[in-house]
């Protein structure tokens, strides 16, 4: 559990760069800058917004969400003021499936504290056709 916050974490702080660095649209990497910015901005619950989360029967999604801004904001703050904020970011690849429904997006996190890490970022397009955060391994 503890190395899925940790991967979400880097996801969040890659998502807060790149989209510091884009406009608007619904590309695999658009999203992934947005969700850096959103990190970047402290705005975890638009972040949540770009996840993939299953509604199913009997869940509370709205409940699950506000679940998800908290651990998100906890680990997120807990973080960024360790490695001193984003200092900024580089999108090194974007790769789509063949059946164009997921992609991998690669990017460098430089953070204030001069380290750096390389992430991948999992996305899946949904039915209406939004990229959005993959929540499965």
């Amino acid at each position: 559990m503890k190395k899925t916050f940790v991967s979400l974490f880097a996801i969040l702080a890659m998502t807060l760069f790149m989209w510091s660095c884009g406009g608007g649209g619904n590309t695999p990497t658009k999203v992934v800058e947005k969700s850096i910015k959103y990190i970047q901005d402290k705005d975890y619950k638009s972040y949540v917004e770009l996840m993939d989360l299953e509604e199913k029967e009997g869940k509370d999604i709205e409940k699950e969400k506000e679940q998800f801004v908290a651990l998100i904001g906890a680990k997120a703050d807990q973080a960024l003021e360790k490695k001193q904020g984003i200092a900024s970011y580089e999108i090194i690849s974007e790769e789509i499936s063949e059946d164009g429904n997921s992609a991998v997006v690669v990017a460098n996190i430089t953070y204030g504290d001069g380290s750096s890490k390389e992430d991948k970022m999992k996305l899946v397009k949904t039915e209406n056709g939004e990229w959005k955060i993959s929540m499965k391994k």
